[in-house]
């Protein structure tokens, strides 16, 4: 039983609560019975959420590859004489890989650029075709970089001169080693003259100047020895 006392009005109520079932309660008011209906009010509680706004979420950067894989194909018809290299070796850009005998003469396959040896094809004694796949190559892929814009502190400063039309870059016909360098920077050829002597092959090749023009720059030396579309010279 709970007691309370109340004062109305001026006027004190003792009241008594007895029983309390579901909704129903039996009191006492200053000693009189009485049954009363209690009201339920259900209580519900309102649950916020705070929710952040989305933000942007930066793009996870996966490392780019920095290898990318070719085929090492045979530049004619022949066989096998040599295999160099196994699989899993690393090598270096002009590192001879096999050589083959076509025409009666060897040939020597040369790596284009630094890889590892992926997968080999052929086999000492061999005969391959033009275009057969010799050898899985994996090489350093090479990300051209964009150039800067060029800043100047002057509004009206006229833009960088573009390079001249007229350069045109000499490039080897083939690979194999240079033996020798005929012209020097700045000098002066002829359509026809000698610019260089490749040799590719166990032959000579001479490699001619294209038209009237001026040596702009020399890329290789003596000894070096260069791949296929390596840039020789620039003519302009």
């Amino acid at each position: 039983m709970k007691k309370f006392k109340f004062k109305i009005d001026g006027s004190e109520y003792e009241v008594s609560v007895n029983e309390i079932e579901h909704n129903i309660a039996e009191i006492e008011v200053n000693g009189t019975p009485f049954t009363v209906e209690i009201e339920k009010q259900e209580k519900t509680s309102a649950v916020t959420v705070n929710r952040k706004p989305a933000g942007k979420v930066a793009p996870i950067k996966t490392p780019s590859r920095s290898l990318v894989a070719s085929a090492i194909k045979a530049p004619l018809p022949g066989s096998i004489m040599k295999v160099l290299v196994t699989v899993g070796q690393t090598v270096k850009r002009g590192d001879l890989l096999l050589t083959m005998e076509s025409m009666k003469m060897e040939n020597n396959i040369l790596a284009e650029h630094d890889g590892i040896i992926r997968n080999i094809h052929v086999q000492v004694g061999q005969t391959v075709m033009q275009d057969d796949v010799l050898i899985d190559f994996e090489g350093a892929e090479v990300v051209a970089v964009p150039p800067s814009p060029v800043k100047t502190d002057e509004p009206n400063a006229a833009p960088p001169a573009p390079k001249s039309a007229g350069v045109k870059a000499v490039k080897a016909p083939l690979p194999g080693n240079v033996l020798k360098v005929a012209v020097t920077v700045g000098q002066t050829v002829k359509r026809g003259d000698l610019l260089l002597i490749l040799e590719s092959m166990k032959m000579e090749n001479s490699i001619l100047a294209e038209k009237d023009a001026v040596v702009k720059t020399i890329y290789v030396q003596a000894g070096q020895t260069v791949m296929q579309d390596d840039a020789l010279f620039d003519l302009e």
